[in-house]
């Protein structure tokens, strides 16, 4: 449309234009004829005056004058060389110069310079052929510098058949000129942007003849004349080889008589040509002044964009019937969140009708209150251009909640600014109610393992403590020179005692295998040494049965290997003491070699090869599962059926894998395989001892009386001085009253248990704040071992413990060489440190792991405690107390286990008795102490990482 009002005004300009050029050319040409004749008179009235005499003569020459000095042109002669012989005083009024400057002047001199030689070839000419009169226009340059354009007509002047002189009559003509130019301009431009439209266009007037048309609008008819042969002919000429291009070219010729009839503006109106293609025409009637002046046609080919629209039109149909199979909700919205269109398929799942839902803002509609916050973030990233998925909750019209997957994305117009949204929503409302099934089903499922948990801790302590007594004692008769049938009834004694150790270790280390908590600790360890043992104990234990007993060991095994000693010592006691128990005669071989080796990494198979019953094929795949036993001849064989289960587990925990062959009545081999690193330099581990202990006093805080005299006589045989304190009351007390260099505090003890006397003793002013504290319990289930590591103690015994345990543990500590922690006062007034002991413990002398572990804290976890505070002041209770659960092991791993112990009880307020007021204030100090520890933290990591 754009291009089509310019069209009008340009043709109106022209019009004008050309309406002016002919009046003022008109008005010239009617002055020119009057001068001439009025001439024609003078120079008749010069022939007979100078026949009538000297006075009349002078009269007709002051008429002559006055009539050349009344005329608005400029009259001059020149001399047949181009020299001024006379002008008039209008030269003064056109060009400033007065008939001073201009008499004698060569006329050439006025003239602009590159129209110099053309004038000056016209005057040669008409002298040349001796035209009578003759018109020619050219600039010349005003005394103001000014250029004037003149037109003038010229006529020679004979005497005797020979050219005397050259009169001229001139005129100002620049305002034609320019009138002229900007005519010729507009033309110019009319007729480029004519000849450039990618459209086909053809001007007619009143008549109905062609005044503009352009070369596509013959290309579309084919019309073999060019637009320039057009330019004059009556359109109704054409109209016939252009109407049955059209596919109905009667039609045609009927929508064009009205459309002419009419004469009213049309625009895009399609038509069908008869060789297939799609135009489009546009009819626009001109009028000037009011007045109907003729019409404007234009065509444009559109072939390939209705195509174009037609196929993404099925496209469209194509995927929306796609979406709908898909029970997929789309829904539109602008960027106010007001709803512009819903399809079919969203308005079924909300239940509203699309009535009912277009001009309706979303959020106050159907959106979750919950959920509104979400809504705002999402819209945010709508805004920047960017499309997301997400979960939300919607509330159907009959109130029924209904979960959805929403995937938006931002709708940009042509300009690239966000408009809108669009959101696909798919129904996953019966999928998210099994999940809250399922959810429900799992706290059900975490319930009864808690209580499988507490029934194993408590099982484990109401046996171990008799049972710690039972060894304890054992252990301490052997020392009193009993007599040879003294030996053999305590060796039944300790054989019964140890066999129902195992029992309840292998349940123990299932249930921690089960819950992920079997810590491998790798380090530096003797290896043909633990296998002599292994051997040498067995062979104690076959005594004079008629079975060898051969270790086999590959020529490439020597030195120290990395790996957790305590696990493989436990994977061979299970796997041959399997072997003793099922071998009446012959051999069991334990074979050792090299499978594999790269540098210092190896991978080692074992091999521990038996002659006794086998196992039948068919039950081979029974023997690694948990609580199965293989019965061979009616005989079942004593034990929980877990051994080969835990066996399996803690190889596979090293990454290492296990299989077996075996016949029935032949025999079995195990084979299992183990990454180990070998230790250039490796020394072997020294059993303790209490030579070279110096001890001032060590607090023993222990309640059983068993237990107390079975840890009294170990101390009494290493010379170590020592107090019992029969509770953990009593054990704060003496806490501040001495300097102890160890206390070891049993778990349950009456009036106060180890977890609230640590915490006392870690907590108030007295002489052992910073003393050992090492937990002996009967419980060995981890997530005990992780409490007594938060509030505070060093490390963890579980009962029954051996001599040589307790003894290397007290000598760990009490040799132990500690750096110095850069101290830092908390919020709380104490001193934030680090917990030397519980590193130790946790990475040994793994440097690399450690700072990955520290770095990891700092750049990962630290951002999280940040956001505990909002959920405090939102009273989201539930997700602070999972917040809180979840980073609270994260301090003890940097060392941090008062903070950790003070999260637990802060996690303990949240679950059980919420105070906003309260719990802010608790945790501003907790979060307080914890960005104050981080300037020790990155220290430390520091040190590591030197």
């Amino acid at each position: 449309m754009e291009e089509i009002e310019l069209l009008k005004k340009q043709i109106e300009q022209e019009r004008d234009a050309r309406m002016k050029a002919e009046a003022l050319l008109q008005e010239q040409t009617m002055q020119l004829s009057q001068v001439k004749e009025q001439l024609h008179k003078v120079n008749a009235n010069f022939e007979r005056q100078i026949e009538e005499g000297d006075a009349a003569l002078q009269q007709s020459e002051n008429r002559y004058q006055q009539l050349i000095e009344s005329l608005r042109d400029i009259i001059y002669k020149i001399s047949p060389e181009g020299y001024f012989t006379f002008v008039n005083p209008v030269v003064e009024q056109v060009l400033g110069y007065d008939e001073k400057e201009i008499i004698g002047k060569h006329f050439t001199e006025l003239v602009l310079p590159e129209y110099r030689e053309p004038l000056v070839n016209f005057y040669w000419n008409m002298m040349k052929e001796k035209q009578g009169s003759t018109y020619t226009e050219f600039p010349v340059l005003a005394k103001d510098q000014r250029t004037v354009w003149i037109g003038q007509s010229v006529h020679l002047l004979k005497q005797d058949n020979r050219i005397v002189e050259l009169s001229a009559v001139a005129r100002d003509i620049t305002e034609k000129k320019n009138t002229g130019d900007v005519l010729r301009t507009t033309q110019g431009r009319l007729a480029a942007l004519i000849t450039n439209l990618q459209k086909a266009v053809l001007v007619e007037d009143e008549n109905r003849k062609v005044i503009l048309v352009n070369q596509l609008f013959c290309d579309f008819f084919g019309i073999a004349a060019t637009p320039e042969a057009l330019i004059g002919t009556n359109y109704t000429e054409s109209l016939a080889q252009v109407m049955y291009s059209f596919e109905d070219a009667e039609g045609f010729v009927q929508r064009m008589t009205e459309l002419l009839n009419n004469q009213e503006i049309v625009v895009e109106e399609k038509l069908t040509t008869a060789d297939g293609r799609i135009l489009e025409r546009d009819y626009i009637p001109i009028f000037l002044e009011g007045a109907y002046r003729g019409n404007l046609w234009e065509y444009a080919d559109i072939t390939q964009r209705h195509l174009s629209t037609e196929t993404i039109r099925k496209s469209e149909e194509k995927y929306r019937s796609i979406m709908d199979n898909m029970e997929l909700g789309l829904l539109e919205v602008d960027n106010d969140q007001r709803i512009i269109r819903a399809y079919d398929r969203f308005c079924k799942m909300i239940g509203y009708s699309e009535e009912e839902l277009v001009g309706k803002i979303a959020p106050e509609l159907f959106i979750s209150k919950e959920y509104e916050s979400v809504l705002e973030a999402e819209q945010e990233k709508r805004s920047h251009g960017k499309g997301s998925s997400y979960e939300m909750k919607l509330i159907r019209k009959d109130g029924n909640p209904l979960w959805a997957i929403i995937s938006g994305t931002p709708i940009i117009d042509e300009y690239g600014n966000t408009v809108g949204s669009i959101g696909i929503h798919y129904d996953i409302t019966q999928r998210k109610e099994l999940e809250q099934e399922l959810e429900k089903a799992k706290q059900v499922a975490e319930e009864a393992s808690q209580a499988e948990k507490q029934f194993l801790a408590n099982m484990s302590h109401e046996i171990r403590t008799p049972l710690n007594a039972i060894i304890g004692m054992t252990h301490l008769l052997f020392d009193t020179r009993p007599s040879q049938q003294q030996k053999e009834y305590l060796d039944i004694l300790k054989t019964t005692a140890d066999f129902l150790h195992g029992l309840i270790s292998n349940l123990l280390d299932m249930a921690k295998i089960e819950d992920g908590k079997i810590e491998v600790k790798k380090k530096s360890f003797d290896l043909i040494g633990l296998l002599r043992t292994t051997q040498q104990i067995f062979k104690i234990k076959l005594g004079n049965r008629p079975i060898t007993l051969d270790l086999m060991i590959d020529g490439q095994i020597s030195g120290n290997y990395i790996g957790d000693d305590l696990l493989l010592n436990q994977i061979l006691l299970n796997i041959v003491g399997n072997a003793e128990k099922f071998t009446q005669e012959g051999a069991i071989d334990i074979m050792v070699k090299v499978k594999k080796e790269e540098g210092d990494n190896c991978l080692l198979e074992f091999k521990v090869s038996d002659t006794g019953i086998g196992i039948p094929e068919e039950k081979l795949d029974l023997i690694f599962q948990k609580f199965e036993q293989v019965t061979i001849h009616g005989n079942k064989h004593k034990g929980t059926g877990l051994g080969l289960t835990i066996t399996k587990q803690l190889i596979e925990l090293q990454g290492g894998s296990i299989s077996v062959k075996s016949h029935e009545g032949q025999g079995s081999t195990f084979t299992f395989t183990l990454p180990l690193q070998r230790v250039a330099d490796g020394t072997i581990k020294k059993e303790p001892s209490a030579d070279d202990l110096s001890v001032s006093q060590v607090l023993v805080a222990e309640d059983n009386a068993m237990n107390q005299k079975y840890i009294s006589n170990l101390l009494n045989k290493w010379n170590i001085p020592f107090i019992i304190a029969p509770d953990g009351k009593k054990a704060v007390e003496l806490a501040q009253q001495q300097t102890f260099d160890i206390i070891l505090m049993d778990i349950q003890m009456p009036n106060m248990d180890g977890y609230e006397a640590t915490i006392h003793i870690r907590n108030t002013e007295n002489l052992n704040k910073k003393t050992p504290i090492i937990a002996l319990t009967a419980s060995a289930m981890i997530d005990q071992k992780n409490r007594a590591m938060a509030v505070g103690m060093n490390d963890f015994i579980s009962k029954p413990f051996t001599p040589n345990h307790l003894l290397g543990t007290i000598q760990e500590y009490l040799n132990a060489k500690k750096a110095p922690a850069k101290e830092v006062v908390s919020s709380t007034g104490g001193k934030i440190e680090l917990n030397r002991a519980c590193l130790t413990e946790m990475y040994g002398n793994d440097k690399e792991y450690a700072a990955d572990m520290f770095q990891t804290f700092l750049t990962e976890v630290v951002p999280d405690f940040g956001t505990l505070q909002g959920a405090i002041t939102n009273e989201d209770w539930e997700n602070l107390a999972k917040a809180v659960h979840k980073l609270k092991p994260t301090l003890a791993m940097v060392g941090l286990t008062e903070l950790e112990k003070r999260m637990l009880d802060f996690e303990e307020k949240v679950r059980i008795t919420p105070d906003k007021e309260n719990l802010l204030n608790i945790w501003k100090d907790i979060f307080a102490d914890i960005n104050q520890s981080l300037p020790i933290i990155k220290n430390e990591l520091a040190k590591l990482r030197t």
